[in-house]
């Protein structure tokens, strides 16, 4: 068998390798399980060897100490774990060695001194199981020390007092980890009763774990037995001379008070709370204004069962602000108490900070504690819900930031203060006390939060400043605020429809006018505050800015509404806007350029309509068209009445949006409308009617060739509109309706000669010409003619010969059939015809002196003859014609052209004179 002193020489060389490593390997655990598995008794052959194994564990001590000495850790925590537990394992060797043999006095007291250390070192490490296997060897070398007293010489007397009172320490405290509160109760007892003495450093030992005994039960909230051992702490520190014990019990004392005092006040009696008292008042006798004296002072007076006494509270805090050193920790300290003193008193808690600030934050200069005393110093303002004029002392604060530091403070901290201040804000206007709110925004608007940025500024504060002006009806307050913010912060919508309330509740037209076109513009697809703008004006009954607001939402979305939206009524709540406004306009004779706009608006919301209508998938409400032919007939019906009331007084172009308008609601009815179509029809055919004279007017006054043209081309597609709708309902009309609709279309079919004469349309007019033969028109035709001959006599329109000439023979030739056809006029036009033909084509104009002959006659039988001095003219050029052909020796040709002018000529009313003239002068040519 190996020598038992081999591990202890295998381990020393193998400790410092472990020790300088970072891990320890195999060998704390090699070491760990040699404890728990050590002999309780040596056998035979161990025994021999006592000497040996009492070196081998005496040199692993040595070890120990010197490694940890090289170690140079300042902490017991922070020496190697080995080193300790190598230890124990030294302990039980150099223990075991004497284990047979006879144990003296001084090595019993050289066991318990090393057994005393390697436990303290196991309870700083709380390995409480490898204390336990130490403390089981220490009572039985403390029993054996008691037995041998008389052996004892009075050095070693002393040492064995001392080491019995260390391990009465070490077992008390393996008692209190191990939770065996009576085993410590009975020790403690007996160690009062039997009057042990400890030594000064022993009683710190054993008051500090009585101290540590007590904040366990404090943590686990047993008020009572915490209170009782830190007592008992107390009372082992007590019965030393204070003089003979260190420095650091004297700051041990201290924090058993301090906890003593914890406990007592957490059992809210009042005799315990009496003893807390005495205990702060004997503390600060000892040291009088230290922060931990304090601290206890606020602590007990906060607990107290009585009425709070918040002055002396605060008189306490005070004391503390004016004294403590002002690190981080004790910041927080005096944070927190001024924040429990704000529940009981704001007043003072304000005062409290308002100290802090001046005395100490502003002194010496500590900036980095600016913002979090300012958002104290606002909450409790805030919480206070203070007047008016009691805001002046948090506005003179945020002034010292200003004046001392200079700078704003950051964005968090300005997000913080604005998130404090908007509460009291809102609350005050909610109340209706708009000077209180426009006092909390200007503290708002302070340069201490310049780092909120404008448009924060603006939301947080300056629209609700604008609101108060607003609510208190000061226009001018409100003007400047808006004139002060910056322009981003200007042009956001909702500061816009602030000042739009303003402007329509001060009657500022332009600024509403603003106001409005920036909401628009910045609206991307949500109309809301359009809406809020047309509800607002119409609440204020200006209807010019209500029309404007819904003229804007309307077009914004370009006539197609969200389905929640019934777009019909909302058009015809803007008609209706409008239409007032015009007839106000009017009657109070407004200038031209008013009405004119308002004209103007009240086409383009029609046209809007019909742009509304015409799309191909019409919105629904639910399953129902919003559309409807109620809808359909009140549009097509007012744009018609409005049409035909202002017909002679509005500009032929408004007039024709209008009516086109009304053409355009029509031909949405469905085609099964039924009994109504006749209505419908007629309504659209004087519409059409009404529009082509409209056109016929602006083409005629129109300097643009291109946009007469087009004026005319549009003309025609209007009177064939009218001319279809004739011809299918004509045979269903009553007779007095028939009457009028073909003066209207002999009108209308004059006007599209006369378009189609400008458009060069020369193959359609003879078709024109044709249709009129059903209207029996003289006019028409006259109308007509004389459209051709005002052409060919001047106009820019180059008319070809035959095709003047065909069409104005056609129009004779139709109109002379006619019974009130005007002979006058007819002879006119024979005239000018045979004067167009003689020019250009003498067949023809031969020709037409035979027609004249023939109605000449015709005319003769009738009560309106042919007019004299027409046929005086007709009969005079064509015997001029005849004596020219007479000087071309082409006698043939003169025999019949003059022959053709006696013919003519018999028919004047002259009582045969021009006759028998052109006879005589026929006479004279010779001829055969």
């Amino acid at each position: 068998m190996a020598p038992p002193d081999r591990p202890g020489k295998e381990k020393r060389h193998q400790l410092p390798a472990a020790v300088s490593s970072k891990s320890p390997g195999t060998l704390l655990h090699d070491i760990e399980k040699e404890i728990f598995t050590f002999p309780t008794v040596l056998g035979i052959t161990a025994a021999s060897h006592c000497e040996e194994i009492d070196s081998a564990g005496t040199a692993l001590w040595n070890l120990c100490t010197k490694l940890r000495r090289e170690n140079g850790s300042e902490t017991p925590q922070d020496y190697p774990v080995i080193l300790d537990i190598t230890r124990v394992y030294a302990f039980l060797l150099v223990a075991s060695a004497h284990e047979h043999g006879k144990a003296t006095p001084a090595d019993l007291l050289r066991l318990m001194k090393i057994g005393v250390k390697a436990t303290k070192n196991c309870f700083v490490r709380k390995e409480i199981n490898f204390a336990v296997k130490v403390i089981e060897k220490l009572a039985k070398y403390e029993a054996l020390l008691k037995a041998n007293r008389p052996e004892l010489t009075a050095g070693h007397e002393d040492d064995r007092q001392r080491l019995c009172s260390e391990y009465f320490v070490l077992r008390t405290t393996l008692a209190w980890h191990e939770k065996k509160f009576d085993i410590v109760e009975h020790m403690y007892t007996n160690a009062r009763e039997s009057k042990r003495v400890f030594d000064p450093s022993t009683a710190e030992s054993l008051a500090d774990v009585l101290f540590e005994l007590g904040k366990d039960l404090l943590a686990s909230k047993e008020f009572d037995l915490a209170t009782k051992w830190l007592e008992r702490a107390l009372e082992v520190l007590a019965d030393q001379e204070l003089d003979k014990l260190s420095m650091d019990a004297s700051e041990l004392r201290i924090s058993i008070i301090q906890s003593c005092v914890k406990g007592l006040l957490k059992t809210q009696q009042e005799p315990a709370l009496e003893k807390a008292r005495n205990l702060v008042q004997i503390l600060s006798h000892e040291l009088g204004d230290r922060l931990i004296v304090l601290l206890l002072r606020l602590e007990v007076l906060a607990a107290s069962t009585t009425a709070f006494d918040h002055v002396a509270y605060s008189e306490v805090l005070g004391r503390i602000v004016r004294t403590a050193v002002l690190n981080e920790q004790n910041f927080k300290l005096v944070m927190f108490h001024i924040r429990k003193l704000i529940a009981k008193s704001p007043d003072l808690a304000c005062g409290s900070v308002d100290e802090l600030f001046r005395l100490r934050i502003l002194n010496e200069g500590r900036e980095e504690l600016v913002e979090k005393v300012l958002i104290t110093r606002l909450w409790i303002t805030v919480a206070q819900h203070p007047a008016l004029e009691s805001l002046s002392g948090l506005e003179g604060f945020l002034d010292s930031i200003i004046e001392n530091f200079k700078n704003p403070v950051t964005p968090a901290a300005t997000l913080a203060a604005h998130t404090l201040l908007w509460k009291p804000i809102e609350s005050s206007h909610a109340q209706g006390k708009y000077d209180l709110a426009e006092k909390w925004c200007r503290l708002a608007l302070h340069r201490v939060f310049e780092k909120a940025g404008d448009l924060n500024m603006a939301r947080v504060s300056s629209r609700k400043l604008l609101l108060c002006a607003f609510e208190r009806q000061d226009t001018n307050s409100a003007m400047e605020i808006f004139t002060s913010m910056p322009e981003i912060a200007k042009n956001e919508p909702m500061t816009r429809f602030l000042m739009y309330k303003v402007a329509i509740q001060s009657n500022l037209s332009k600024v509403a006018a603003e106001s409005l076109q920036v909401i628009y513009s910045a609206s991307s697809t949500d109309p809301t505050l359009l809406y809020a703008c047309c509800l607002y004006s119409m609440q204020g009954n200006n209807k010019v800015q209500t029309l404007a607001a819904l003229q804007l939402v309307l077009e914004k979305h370009d006539y197609d509404l969200p389905t929640a939206v019934h777009l019909p009524s909302l058009i015809r709540v803007t008609i209706g806007i409008t239409s007032k406004l015009l007839e106000t306009s009017l009657q109070n004779g407004s200038n031209n350029a008013e009405v004119e706009e308002l004209i103007n608006k009240l086409c383009k919301l029609f046209e809007g309509a019909v742009t509304a209508v015409q799309k191909p998938n019409r919105p629904k409400m639910g399953s129902e068209p919003i559309w409807t032919i109620h809808e359909l007939d009140w549009f097509s019906k007012n744009s018609y009445n409005i049409a035909i009331k202002n017909i002679s007084v509005w500009t032929p172009f408004n007039s024709l949006r209008m009516l086109k308008c009304c053409i355009a609601f029509i031909d949405q009815y469905p085609l099964d409308i039924g009994e109504n179509f006749e209505d419908l029809a007629l309504r659209k055919m004087f519409c059409e009617f009404s529009a082509a004279a409209a056109l016929v007017t602006l083409a005629r006054g129109e300097d643009n060739i291109e946009l007469q043209l087009q004026n005319y081309l549009e003309l025609r597609k209007h009177v064939k509109s009218f001319d279809e709708l004739y011809g299918n309902k004509s045979e269903t009309m009553e007779d007095v309706k028939i009457e009028d609709l073909l003066q209207k279309l002999s009108i209308l079919l004059a006007f599209d000669f006369e378009a189609a004469c400008h458009l060069k349309a020369w193959d359609t007019l003879s078709e024109t010409i044709l249709n009129a033969s059903i209207c029996k028109s003289a006019r028409t035709y006259q109308l007509m003619a004389d459209c051709l001959l005002c052409i060919q006599d001047g106009s820019r329109i180059e008319i070809p010969t035959d095709v003047l000439v065909f069409n104005l023979k056609k129009i004779v030739n139709e109109a002379w059939g006619l019974e009130n056809m005007d002979i006058t006029s007819l002879a006119k036009y024979m005239r000018c015809l045979f004067q167009i033909a003689q020019s250009d084509n003498v067949e023809i104009a031969e020709q037409l002196l035979g027609q004249v002959a023939d109605q000449a006659q015709e005319a003769s039988e009738t009560e309106q003859p042919y007019p004299t001095e027409e046929l005086d003219w007709i009969a005079s050029r064509a015997f001029n014609h005849a004596v020219d052909l007479y000087c071309n020796e082409q006698d043939d040709e003169c025999r019949e052209w003059a022959a053709k002018a006696l013919n003519i000529a018999h028919f004047c009313n002259d009582g045969g004179a021009l006759k028998r003239l052109l006879e005589e002068k026929l006479a004279g040519l010779n001829l055969d």
